[in-house]
């Protein structure tokens, strides 16, 4: 089965997200991008199931895609696996918690694979696939704060723990309050 790859970018860069859709394609991996949404599925859980199966997220930087905020909910979901390959597609600055990513700049590029900027795309894949393969890489981060909540499962066992101790010393502090208004409330009504 060939690696999965995710194009992350914004509708109005379609062009460009096409381009590089079929170029990889081309290159013999499996791609999704949001044209291939099948009618009747709910798009947000679709885009999201595909993110979760997908080895490597390419996210095209753009003067459209830095104020999406789905661009940037799935740069920072494969920014926390170590699975993020970042392109610029125009030079614009990148939005900020990107910044100090390196991207690779493809703005001007038309498809051809011997270019070096197109080289260096594939190349930066490969390096997440071949660490993914390895089994002595650091392995990826697995957080749920940048996940969207109606789709994140339960939380890791360690997390659920500090969970239930802070919700139970909750429960209990509100307690120990309550009580201390019934006595107050109850010493107050016997004086009068």
């Amino acid at each position: 089965m060939p690696p999965k790859l995710f194009i992350s970018y914004s509708h109005e860069d379609k062009p460009i997200a096409k381009q590089l859709a079929e170029a990889l394609n081309q290159r013999g991996y499996e791609v999704f991008w949001d044209a291939k949404i099948p009618t009747g599925e709910t798009f947000d859980t679709f885009i999201f199931e595909n993110l979760q199966g997908s080895n490597a997220v390419i996210v095209l930087w753009s003067k459209n895609s830095i104020s999406s905020d789905y661009v940037k909910e799935e740069a920072e979901y494969a920014k926390n696996r170590r699975m993020l390959v970042p392109l610029n597609i125009d030079g614009t600055e990148l939005p900020f918690g990107f910044t100090r990513i390196q991207a690779t700049d493809i703005s001007g590029w038309h498809g051809a694979m011997q270019d070096q900027r197109w080289e260096t795309v594939v190349n930066s894949i490969e390096a997440i696939l071949n660490r993914d393969s390895d089994p002595g890489a650091e392995p990826a981060r697995t957080t749920h704060e940048s996940l969207p909540t109606d789709h994140v499962g339960d939380p890791p066992q360690g997390q659920r723990l500090q969970v239930n101790v802070a919700a139970t010393l909750a429960t209990v502090i509100v307690l120990i309050m309550l009580v201390g208004l019934v006595v107050g409330l109850a010493m107050h009504m016997g004086s009068s």
